[in-house]
């Protein structure tokens, strides 16, 4: 199966570009090149739905969940929140 490629355009500050243009000169690539090398390394080592951290967030119950962070309900019926997506609000409301 062929994949399709996509062309961005994007602004990046003037040291990551002298960056990225070293980079292309060590490894004899052109800078395209470089940006998908490293964003395919990212994505193979930084995925944020393979980290532990988030794993764990789904791994907790909280018997009543606040209002504000319910987003629906699963299969089962028991709600489902976006905890994860607020957890400094969460972990540090208040402070």
């Amino acid at each position: 199966m062929q994949q399709t490629s996509r062309q961005i355009t994007i602004t990046i500050s003037d040291t990551l570009y002298q960056w990225l243009l070293r980079e292309a000169q060590r490894r004899a690539q052109d800078i395209p090149a470089v940006v998908q090398s490293v964003l395919e390394h990212y994505v193979r080592h930084f995925d944020l739905i393979q980290t532990r951290t988030w794993q764990l967030c789904g791994a907790f119950t909280i018997a009543e969940p606040e209002p504000a962070y319910l987003v629906g309900s699963d299969e089962t019926g028991s709600p489902t929140t976006n905890y994860a997506e607020h957890v400094d609000d969460v972990l540090y409301k208040g402070s």
